[in-house]
């Protein structure tokens, strides 16, 4: 009995290994490491308090890569989840024209982050770009902070679009399809049907794409380094981007560790509020 008991515990504990060694032992280190001065090799110095965090806190840099990081949280994750939607809304049904859209929508996650990066990079450049000859205006991409951190969200979107798509899809498409019916049957429209009876059934995906989407709003840094790195005048700096700047070019390994522990400690009340919200809002299928 106590064999079959402990089966299911040998199976995780590669994945618990790699998880223990690669993200909770770093993770412990990293705070630690933010109330020390660190020494180049890595290894811990005098004992600074909470002198590196207020070091950070009143450092114009780092409030500038918090707000540029909630403003492209703010831009990124109405939109991705509107497109996502509507996407799927136009190809919930199973059909031989929406297998075509749905090899379209899937597309982006074929594609690597650093390739469609610096395509996107070079279809936004102001004077021999592709989007500004399409839309007829010359915007400068580049060079305006607004339009740059638009730029990115751009990327962010067609990066994240593929396997949301895919998760909120099939959701979608394995809704018990008898409510559905009967709601009709009593004169219920398409709009009543989907707000009253979709809607409701989805929420569980819907919150899980939505956590998703601020999650990698709040992380978001490869696609920022390749495509502005944090230009113009750092109006695309996030507070990630922020992070590997201290640390693998200015070797700040004291401030780069005040900094991930904040990034974790955002996460965490993130995740606590969805949580809440999760508990009061979403509704599972019994």
């Amino acid at each position: 009995m106590k064999k079959h008991r402990a089966k299911p515990y040998l199976f995780i504990l590669p994945v618990l290994v790699l998880a223990l060694v690669f993200v909770y032992v770093p993770f412990v280190q990293s705070v630690v490491s933010s109330f020390f001065n660190v020494r180049m090799d890595g290894s811990l110095a005098d004992f600074t308090g909470l002198r590196n965090y207020r070091n950070l806190f009143s450092n114009e840099i780092f409030a500038q890569s918090m707000a540029n990081t909630f403003l492209f949280m703010l831009l990124f994750v109405p939109l991705n989840f509107l497109l996502i939607f509507l996407a799927v809304l136009l190809t919930e049904r199973e059909s031989r024209r929406n297998k075509f859209f749905e090899t379209v929508f899937m597309l982006p996650m074929a594609m690597g982050m650093s390739s469609m990066a610096l395509i996107f990079k070079y279809m936004f450049r102001p004077s021999v770009g592709i989007i500004n000859r399409l839309i007829g205006i010359d915007i400068q991409w580049t060079n305006n902070a607004l339009a740059a951190m638009f730029s990115v969200v751009f990327l962010g979107v067609f990066l994240d679009f593929g396997l949301d798509y895919i998760i909120l899809l099939s959701s979608m498409r394995s809704l018990d399809k008898a409510p559905q019916e009967a709601a009709r049957l009593d004169g219920a429209n398409e709009w009543q049907v989907l707000t009253r009876i979709k809607l409701p059934l989805l929420s569980p995906t819907l919150f899980f794409v939505l956590f998703i989407s601020i999650k990698d709003a709040l992380l978001i840094c490869a696609p920022v380094m390749v495509m502005t790195e944090g230009g113009p005048f750092r109006s695309t700096q996030t507070i990630v981007y922020y992070y590997y700047i201290e640390a693998f070019r200015n070797s700040n390994y004291s401030a780069a560790a005040a900094i991930s522990t904040v990034v974790f400690i955002i996460a965490a009340i993130i995740t606590s509020a969805s949580a809440a919200l999760d508990s009061r809002r979403v509704h599972y299928e019994n």
